[in-house]
């Protein structure tokens, strides 16, 4: 079965889907074990899929496209979810110099959580930011050929004990690109080997997969908490990077059989194009789109805003809500999905 057509790999797509699906859920205050798994490998899956579509280009072309690409809808859609805390504050006379500096300030230093009385607008950008300052560490080490990307993830290991042993935070999020650096560089370097084998459909690789999915739900409580956005790895680095690779692998190869089932379904093909083009947004607006909904079911509705399950139903409704408005930007203003005019 070939999940490859015009240089698309469409079970990345369903990959990119389940991503943001888990991203909103995981945005619901889920806590516990269920949190902690949905954690351990969301973000690393992200970064590893950036790698294995990373084409190499020089510093300068790598630095002009990925300004168009990441940073401008970055600080665009920032500014767009900034818009209606600016009215509600002007309509109750709370705003202030401060508030406006220290969330413009977060904005620009890439913040994803709140910090020395800076306020990020839109949090879970943190993710846009960081990718953006992994491509230009990746096109500085990418020319030197396969030694200079192992000393890049060498670096960065190195880097992240340290940074984690001091309890350093650089505010800007270099320290969660290094962190994501040797995700983006798996995904790269081993691009032409993770495809065949999440194509496979041995009973080894079967085996294979039904191990790593015992192997990481047996590790995951035992590391406890991560957050690539603040840096927490749990009780492990170690442990982390090897339950987030073997969690992203099996949810990769349950991406390529869902493929398989909905390979000849046009409606959700689109769909799932849609979603994966519009991931960007979806990152920008989750957590606004939350909170109104909570705020929707809680005092319109009286329905309870917390729990697992209703989790699910919180991100159901949310991504369904981001449709028409994705819909309308990739048409209309495809710049803030990184697309040219």
């Amino acid at each position: 079965m070939t999940t490859k057509l015009n240089n698309r790999i469409y079970w990345l797509d369903y990959a990119k889907v389940i991503g943001v699906f888990l991203m909103i859920y995981g945005h619901g205050n889920l806590c516990g074990d269920l949190r902690n798994y949905v954690y351990s490998f969301h973000m690393p899956m992200f970064f590893l899929i950036s790698g294995m579509l990373y084409k190499p280009l020089s510093l300068r072309d790598t630095l002009r496209k990925n300004w168009m690409g990441l940073m401008v809808p970055y600080l665009l859609l920032n500014i767009i979810c900034y818009l209606p805390q600016l009215l509600t504050m002007l309509w109750h006379g709370t705003l202030t110099f401060d508030k406006v500096y220290y969330s413009l300030g977060a904005v620009l230093l890439g913040l994803g959580y709140n910090t020395m009385g800076f306020v990020p607008i839109s949090t879970p950008c943190w993710f846009i930011y960081t990718l953006f300052i992994a491509k230009l560490l990746m096109a500085l080490f990418v020319k030197k050929g396969k030694y200079g990307i192992l000393f890049l993830i060498l670096i960065s290991v190195i880097a992240t004990v340290f940074l984690q042993y001091e309890q350093i935070d650089l505010l800007i999020p270099i320290d969660s690109t290094l962190l994501a650096i040797p995700f983006i560089c798996a995904g790269y370097l081993l691009k032409g080997k993770i495809i065949p084998l999440v194509q496979g459909s041995s009973l080894l690789m079967k085996f294979i997969s039904v191990s790593f999915l015992l192997l990481w739900l047996v590790l995951v409580p035992f590391n406890g908490k991560i957050d690539m956005n603040t840096c927490k790895t749990g009780e492990s680095l170690f442990i982390f990077y090897i339950t987030a690779s073997i969690a992203t692998f099996v949810f990769l190869k349950i991406c390529n059989d869902l493929y398989g089932i909905f390979k000849n379904c046009r409606l959700v093909m689109g769909g799932v194009k849609l979603f994966s083009n519009s991931t960007l947004l979806y990152v920008a607006f989750n957590l606004t789109a939350i909170r109104y909904t909570k705020s929707i079911m809680e005092h319109i509705f009286q329905l309870p805003t917390e729990g697992s399950i209703v989790g699910v139903l919180i991100a159901v409704v949310v991504f369904v809500e981001h449709i028409p408005i994705c819909m309308f930007i990739i048409r209309r203003c495809p710049i803030l999905t990184g697309k040219r005019m």
